[in-house]
């Protein structure tokens, strides 16, 4: 008798530049097979205000928290990011 296997829950997303049409289909037919999902970026631009912008509060943070973008996102048009599993 064999046990019934889990549903298998891909560890990362591949989050694929906008206007990157054909990266974002080889990605999506080589990797749907497996059930990782391919999401196109929907980000419009850098939500950040203008330092200029006089009704804002001063920034206190003393370095930008956020890191360099990763090679593959220059180079290659897109990021695996990883993903925790859901809750049962």
């Amino acid at each position: 008798m064999s046990e019934p296997q889990a549903a298998f829950e891909p560890s990362v997303l591949v989050v694929v530049r906008a206007g990157a049409v054909d990266r974002f289909a080889a990605l999506k037919s080589a990797l749907a097979p497996d059930g990782v999902d391919v999401v196109w970026d929907r980000r419009l631009g850098d939500r950040r205000r203008s330092a200029d912008d006089s009704t804002q509060a001063p920034d206190r943070r003393r370095l930008d928290r956020r890191g360099s973008m990763p090679a593959s996102w220059s180079l290659l048009d897109f990021l695996v990011v990883p993903t925790r599993p859901r809750a049962s």
